[in-house]
């Protein structure tokens, strides 16, 4: 498929794609990173790298997942080196969702992230491992231990 200059940056496209996929992503960057206001700047930030290519991806949601996920670790790294802090408490949300969003905080961030994907994206192990950069049994792996410990927190 030859991708003209005025495709490759169609606003219509990129609103589009952004209408479809961005309430998924921003569930997503939210139960990763536990604040609203990351997940809003990963997803905007992701779309932003990526507006320019979407007409050129087989399939973008698949493409925007994995590009989001590796924006929220980004901000989990530059968290860690303490350069902001990513609690926002000042958000309304149901309290099952705050209870879930406080359990999933006290995972590590792969099993935190693996159930994300698998649980509330539906992603199979194959395409989990491939965003972690790591083997599917790997990813069963961190699904066990975390679902072991969100368990634990919910007793």
């Amino acid at each position: 498929m030859d991708i003209t200059d005025e495709q490759a940056s169609d606003p219509a496209l990129l609103d589009a794609t952004y209408r479809t996929e961005a309430p998924t992503l921003l569930r997503v960057a939210y139960l990763i990173t536990g604040s609203r206001e990351s997940a809003e700047d990963a997803v905007h930030d992701t779309f932003l790298r990526c507006r320019d290519r979407l007409a050129e991806l087989d399939h973008p949601p698949s493409y925007l997942r994995a590009a989001v996920v590796n924006e929220c670790r980004s901000a989990h790294r530059r968290a860690q080196r303490g350069r902001r802090d990513f609690t926002d408490e000042e958000v309304v949300m149901p309290s099952e969702l705050v209870e879930l969003r406080d359990a999933l905080d006290r995972l590590p961030w792969r099993q935190r992230t693996a159930l994300v994907l698998r649980y509330f994206v539906d992603l199979p192990d194959a395409e989990i491992a491939m965003i972690l950069d790591c083997r599917p049994s790997t990813v069963r792996s961190h699904l066990r231990r975390g679902l072991s410990k969100l368990k634990e927190s919910f007793q």
